[in-house]
């Protein structure tokens, strides 16, 4: 698993800005199965936007989150008080008595390695008959070629609904609700781009990769060295083209998109929540 430096190197730049809620987080909030109001524990809260829509929904938040720089920024920015840089083994070490009515986890359980384990924590936060809501990347989403960011140690695991449903089953968990996102227009235009991969963007002979694909991949040594250096003027143009290139595939995917939609294609986002059973 990687640490906090890991994801405050890959990640970086998110304390710059509030980023836009996804479209698990949306899905929460206009869920009626959801409990209307209580308290609310965000793990992986980023930036904390999704803590500030919670509260103004009616919950009383908190956040813990591994990259500290993020962490800081919903602390300072956003006015959050209670986000923690903290994982969930340590918020329950340092909280053992703390209990919530909900327990959030989007785009979270796919970097685990160890599902059980952080499932295990998660119910430890639970108050009897809490609620948690959390999303993935769907295994059954449409794709048009490998996805680097599917592999270690960005992503460990890979789930499907199927696979989702029996894992919070067997857990103890009851499943009140479960959506995929269908792929819309931007899916689209990123499967497009994919399959029309050109190659231009690999790195020319001793020339260091900058592309996140391939920095995620390196040993921290070379990844460090990779991110601090400047683009060449071939990596500068070579930048310009591949963002010409994807803007050029969203008017192929308005046209493609009747047929995207015919036929049922999944979008990137699973979402789930699950209630705590009864013991």
């Amino acid at each position: 698993m990687p640490d906090a430096s890991w994801y405050e190197r890959l990640y970086g730049g998110r304390d710059e800005r509030s980023l836009p809620l996804e479209p698990g987080h949306r899905y929460f909030l206009s869920d009626p199965n959801r409990p209307s109001k209580g308290d609310l524990l965000d793990v992986g809260c980023g930036t904390g936007n999704f803590l500030v829509a919670a509260h103004g929904a009616g919950y009383e938040v908190t956040g813990i989150e591994l990259d500290g720089n993020a962490a800081r920024f919903a602390r300072e920015r956003l006015a959050l008080p209670r986000v923690l840089d903290q994982t969930i083994a340590d918020f329950v070490a340092k909280h053992p008595e703390e209990r919530f009515d909900v327990v959030t986890f989007f785009e979270v359980l796919e970097h685990q390695a160890e599902p059980t384990e952080f499932l295990k924590h998660v119910k430890e936060c639970l108050r009897a008959g809490g609620y948690i809501a959390l999303s993935v990347p769907n295994r059954d989403r449409w794709l048009t070629g490998p996805d680097v960011l599917d592999y270690p140690p960005n992503h460990f695991l890979r789930w499907s609904p199927q696979a989702l449903r029996a894992f919070l089953i067997a857990q103890g968990f009851e499943v009140p609700s479960m959506r995929e996102q269908p792929a819309g227009i931007t899916h689209t235009a990123q499967m497009l781009n994919i399959m029309l991969r050109t190659g231009m963007t690999k790195p020319a002979g001793g020339e260091a990769s900058t592309s996140f694909r391939d920095v995620m991949q390196m040993a921290p040594g070379q990844a460090e060295k990779a991110l601090a250096m400047k683009p060449s003027a071939r990596q500068k143009a070579l930048q310009i083209l591949g963002k010409a290139k994807y803007a050029a595939c969203f008017p192929l995917a308005v046209a493609a998109w009747p047929y995207v939609r015919l036929r049922g294609y999944r979008g990137t986002y699973l979402y789930c929540l699950a209630r705590l059973r009864a013991t």
